[in-house]
């Protein structure tokens, strides 16, 4: 049985490379659950614990880690481990005891989504486990996992709310797209070999524990890390750092960390939250589509039998140079930004439409707050303005504009009559719209 090396304990106030931050009762005369939830302030919009209302979020998870030392110190460098000694600091995400069955239940219709695995044998949900009806054969999947395959659930966050929520935050908070999967992994079993990701990774443990091996030193290049196979032969490799994850602890792992993990006499739940951060590539493909509308120069044909005339390279180079040099227009940074921006507009979610009631009888005294989390931006349209949110535009005179980004970028609830920039009847009607379009929600004053 492999076990766990002990971690030490790491002041706040210098995060070091390859650090575990550790709380015990002799750290502290409180757990980080119960410290956190003193310090947290209630909110109107988030999960209810106790008397508190606490929003999933990038803070949530990290703490006591700021995220701001969590972007300037751990981020792309080190792994990070907090551990917490609080079981239930995850019960909203799921409930350790039925999460098995809950996810099993959820994607019973959604056999692509599920997918088992131990060691180099792997089985998808729509090929291994399809009955004729088109849903999951439930039974073999329990009949496998008892013989030693991890269950592997993509996507949860299309259906817990919850965990939408952590997801939404989290790409609010660093513009990342974020895909949440499952891992359920039986006693005294390792789903993988060990591997590294092409992304980073948040892990948070749900139940039971698992303990992580950690290969540092193993340096995989970026540019080998789009290869489709991404094991690593376990000849060569150094000892690893072991780490024990156990209920609410999250670990940080950095794209390019060969890792590799162990349950022990218990069943092991984790979410992995994958950080999709785009690279130069995503916003040089933006920024040349985006340019492609204007410069005539990426319009460009390529010559007949381009591929089998060795005459034809001159002609390809030349297109190839004037296509690069598109990217020196001043505004190539902006429109691959504006790219990258639209796909996190789409993703964004937002309830479906607001009730009517609650945008009658609004004034100037009327409190309501952004809807969050949910990623927004204004951007200048034919005719004026328009607030983009969750794939949904409201258009509005160009004199909305201030008002527009006042009510994009604003964190804390507001009064109808602080919007800057317009009439008292602009105002409520703009937020009357809003709020019936899901962006704001209508607070009372209690």
């Amino acid at each position: 049985m492999l076990v766990a090396k002990k971690g030490s304990v790491v002041p706040m106030s210098s995060v070091v490379p390859m650090s575990s931050v550790v709380l015990s009762p002799s750290d502290a005369q409180r757990s980080r659950c119960e410290a956190y939830l003193a310090n947290s302030s209630p909110t109107r919009l988030g999960r209810r614990l106790g008397r508190l209302t606490i929003e999933p979020s990038l803070a949530w998870l990290l703490a006591p880690l700021t995220v701001q030392t969590f972007l300037d110190k751990v981020w792309t460098a080190t792994h990070y481990h907090v551990k917490r000694h609080c079981a239930s600091y995850f019960d909203s995400m799921l409930h350790g005891p039925s999460a098995i069955e809950d996810l099993l239940e959820l994607f019973r219709r959604e056999p692509s989504a599920v997918r088992l695995m131990r060691g180099d044998d792997k089985k998808s949900g729509s090929d291994s486990y399809l009955l004729v009806d088109g849903s999951l054969d439930l039974v073999g999947i329990r009949n496998d996992f008892a013989d030693g395959f991890t269950i592997v659930v993509d996507g949860v966050e299309r259906y817990v709310r919850a965990i939408a929520s952590l997801a939404h935050s989290i790409e609010v908070e660093l513009n990342f797209p974020i895909q949440v999967n499952a891992y359920i992994t039986p006693p005294g079993s390792r789903g993988l070999v060990p591997h590294y990701d092409d992304h980073d990774v948040l892990i948070l443990q749900i139940q039971g524990s698992k303990v992580w091996h950690l290969y540092n030193g193993v340096d995989i290049p970026p540019h080998q890390m789009q290869r489709r196979d991404k094991a690593v032969p376990t000849d060569g490799l150094p000892l690893p750092t072991d780490l024990c994850l156990e209920v609410g602890d999250v670990l940080y792992l950095p794209r390019g960390l060969v890792h590799a993990a162990d349950t022990d006499a218990e069943p092991s739940i984790h979410l992995t939250v994958g950080i999709h951060a785009p690279t130069a590539l995503t916003l040089a493909i933006g920024a040349l589509h985006s340019l492609s509308f204007h410069d005539d120069r990426l319009n460009a044909q390529l010559p007949p039998r381009h591929l089998d005339d060795a005459d034809a390279y001159s002609t390809l180079a030349v297109l190839l140079r004037d296509a690069v040099r598109t990217v020196e227009d001043p505004s190539a940074i902006a429109k691959g930004l504006d790219a990258l921006a639209d796909v996190l507009i789409r993703r964004g979610r937002c309830p479906p439409v607001g009730q009517m009631s609650k945008a009658s009888g609004i004034d100037g005294r009327t409190l309501v707050t952004k809807y969050k989390p949910l990623y927004s931006r204004v951007k200048t349209v034919a005719g004026g303005v328009a607030l983009q949110f969750a794939k949904l535009s409201i258009n509005a005179g160009a004199d909305h504009e201030g008002a527009l980004l006042f009510i994009s970028s604003s964190t804390e609830p507001f009064r109808v009559c602080d919007l800057p920039g317009l009439r008292a009847e602009q105002q409520i009607e703009l937020a009357r719209k809003l709020i019936v379009s899901g962006f704001l929600v209508r607070l009372s004053d209690d």
